[in-house]
């Protein structure tokens, strides 16, 4: 779907559900903490409320949320205008601003002006969820995917899944074939050997640097590094443990498979990064454009790029998504089968700044989103999202989110590791930046990553 046509066929589509679908709200009394919605919205289109009666109006609410997603915000923005024009509730889309959501968020509140919903990764919610969020237990929404991918503490669960993502290395398969005269399967690279030989056969065709490595500190340590934590077996828990001995000083990375054998691939991607000369003056956009057009052949990052790589499409051309193959699979056979990933942004509604009818109103959008045809829409066409809701049975696609989307189907995406302080990606992401410009060596990461594990105690 064209984004200049999006507030055209919401507004269409939304006339015929939204006038009745967004006014329900809790049956109980106005305790909207913990409070059970019938919204019709139960799966698809299905349900009804007819006989509820409102507990907390909604008419010409205003809420705010705050967008961590800056390539859809406008597709959020027109959205928003849409789901006014239908619904009466006003929604203010912001972009997050500074270092990290986590610092944004914390700003936000310090001051006051905290805003309803709350988008976020997943530590950033588990940080602020059990003093600021309310219980979204009893929606509409949970049991079709959101009790597996939201957050919970106890028995309470206080955010709404937004989308899956996954990372890899992206590809340009149609660029790869052109320039070697040969069929590329991403199945038959399995492992960092198979993977240099083909760069060595990029590189001898012609593409020089067929490599692209982010600079941001969320990407290499939020994005990169965490794939040590999330692929010492695969499961969450083991990835738990394994932070809580780096904390204790029992787990030594210089010593562990994964580490090793994942930064010696980073160090091959280095070696034919079109950003080598000068790292840390990488464009990210540039680097899209570069996928994009075939100038590169892969870019370590994850289904959210498609938004930035769309525009430069080249009519024809296949891409996809495959793992960060390794030579090392001890502990772990999957590593050169799987992709790291999950629910990678929760949405929370805030419990301190908010109204009960702004926080009613921020249900309905969560209910609207996850079981109304034009919301399920709005994920999947307009935001080229891979929904985390078994209900929701549109097709991604973007050949991105399709990847992740085949990769989930077939359980072949390892469990995410939300429980990262909020600095990880800021401080830790700094390490790396030095690291990927030569700065310091891997005996000197270790001791930096080592040392920031032990100061969590």
């Amino acid at each position: 779907m064209k984004r200049k046509m999006l507030s055209i066929i919401l507004t269409a589509a939304m006339a015929a559900v939204l006038v009745t679908g967004c006014g329900n709200t809790n049956s109980g009394s106005g305790d909207v903490s913990n409070g059970t919605q019938t919204n019709s919205e139960t799966q698809g289109n299905e349900g009804s409320a007819e006989n509820e009666s409102p507990a907390v109006s909604t008419d010409g609410v205003s809420i705010s949320l705050l967008n961590t997603k800056s390539e859809i915000q406008t597709q959020f923005e027109e959205m928003a205008e849409a789901y006014k024009e239908q619904t009466g509730v006003s929604i203010e889309v912001y972009v997050t601003t500074g270092d990290s959501p986590a610092e944004d968020i914390a700003k936000r509140y310090a001051s006051g002006e905290a805003p309803t919903l709350f988008m976020g990764d997943p530590q950033d919610i588990l940080d602020i969820a059990g003093e600021k969020a309310i219980d979204l237990s009893a929606e509409s929404w949970v049991e079709n995917g959101g009790k597996q991918y939201g957050i919970s503490i106890g028995d309470k669960l206080y955010s709404f899944p937004f989308c899956i993502e996954a990372r890899g290395l992206i590809y340009n398969k149609t660029a790869i074939e052109k320039v070697t005269g040969q069929e590329f399967n991403p199945e038959i690279i399995t492992s960092m050997d198979d993977l240099k030989m083909l760069l060595d056969k990029l590189v001898a065709g012609g593409m020089e640097t067929p490599v692209a490595i982010n600079k941001e500190d969320w990407s290499l340590a939020g994005h990169y590094l965490t794939q040590v934590y999330e692929e010492q077996d695969g499961t969450a828990a083991t990835a738990i443990s394994f932070t809580e001995g780096l904390k204790a000083g029992t787990e030594d990375l210089s010593q562990n498979a994964r580490f090793n054998s994942l930064m010696d691939t980073f160090d091959l991607l280095t070696k034919y990064n079109i950003n080598r000369n000068d790292p840390l003056a990488a464009d990210y956009d540039l680097n899209a454009v570069n996928l994009a057009e075939g100038d590169i052949a892969f870019w370590f990052n994850g289904n959210w790029a498609y938004e930035n790589m769309s525009d430069y499409i080249v009519e024809g051309s296949e891409y996809g998504i495959m793992p960060v193959v390794q030579n090392d699979t001890a502990g772990n056979a999957n590593v050169n089968s799987y992709l790291c990933g999950g629910a990678t942004k929760q949405i929370m509604i805030d419990s301190v700044n908010s109204t009960p009818e702004q926080q009613q109103a921020a249900k309905d959008f969560l209910s609207w989103m996850a079981g109304q045809a034009e919301g399920q829409d709005f994920l999947v066409n307009s935001c080229n999202l891979v929904p985390a809701f078994s209900n929701i049975q549109l097709e991604v696609t973007n050949p991105l989110g399709l990847s992740v989307q085949k990769y989930a189907a077939a359980g072949k995406i390892f469990e995410s590791f939300n429980e990262a302080p909020s600095d990880h990606w800021k401080t830790v992401g700094a390490f790396m930046q030095e690291y990927l410009a030569g700065q310091t060596d891997r005996a000197g990461l270790i001791q930096k990553i080592s040392d920031y594990w032990k100061a969590q105690k």
